[in-house]
């Protein structure tokens, strides 16, 4: 039976728990603004990324008696209050990364199996292997996101000074560095080792990998830079 993992534990530890999957669509839900102009048929629309992700569960619990289904639901609610990650069986190299997870689980006693609901809410891509690419004195590098959407990067630089990073259309400035940065494109925040706000320092964006081969480009006095990113999917 296919099912799937959240927070560390599968869906087969619950004794009698059957799974089965009502929605999960490829693509998240764009957002989506739209403005009328007064005299103007029809409206302007404006896409600004993605929203969150629902996947949706049909589940039935059907072995036990009722006092024994009453303690395996009170355990499956307790797993489903907060958030985690998600795998599912039928695509075991991806992970969804739930913001939320929401459920009808109950208590009535009308029935000779109990059947609930749960619902999902993830970011809207999915995530596969965590790469870390650390490079002493760089100028110029290749990373490679093998996904097919954009990926996030988490970017720690050892240096002094002002210096540079481009990638393949994007790049930021960092001004006056005297000690050792982290740039975490998924918060936009700038922080050093003690977790101190130095956004201060930075100018531009915040790099991103484009599906395929990146080239990174360094310049100013940089003793090691270090890139943390995941194979990212629609």
């Amino acid at each position: 039976m296919l099912g799937f993992t959240f927070r560390n534990r599968h869906t087969r530890e619950f004794q009698g728990l059957v799974v089965k999957t009502v929605n999960n669509p490829l693509l998240a839900p764009k957002r989506i603004k739209r403005i009328s102009v007064p005299g103007r048929d029809g409206s302007y629309v404006f896409e600004d990324g993605f929203e969150n992700k629902q996947l949706e569960f049909k589940c039935i619990m059907a072995k036990g008696s009722i006092p024994e289904r009453r303690l395996r639901l009170r355990e499956i609610a307790a797993w489903l209050s907060g958030p985690g990650a998600l795998v599912l069986d039928h695509e075991p190299d991806k992970t969804y990364k739930i913001v939320r997870a929401i459920s009808d689980v109950g208590l009535t006693l009308d029935k000779i199996t109990d059947d609930f609901n749960i619902v999902f809410e993830a970011e809207p891509f999915q995530y596969g292997q965590l790469y870390t690419v650390s490079v002493d004195s760089p100028t110029s590098f290749v990373v490679t996101n093998n996904g097919n959407a954009p990926a996030d990067t988490l970017i720690t630089l050892s240096g002094s000074g002002n210096v540079t990073v481009s990638g393949v259309a994007l790049s930021f400035l960092l001004t006056g560095m005297t000690e050792v940065l982290q740039l975490d494109s998924k918060r936009m925040l700038v922080y050093n080792g003690s977790f101190v706000n130095k956004l201060s320092k930075h100018t531009g964006d915040f790099i991103r990998l484009i599906p395929g081969a990146n080239t990174i480009t360094i310049s100013g006095t940089v003793s090691n830079v270090t890139i943390e990113f995941y194979d990212t999917y629609i």
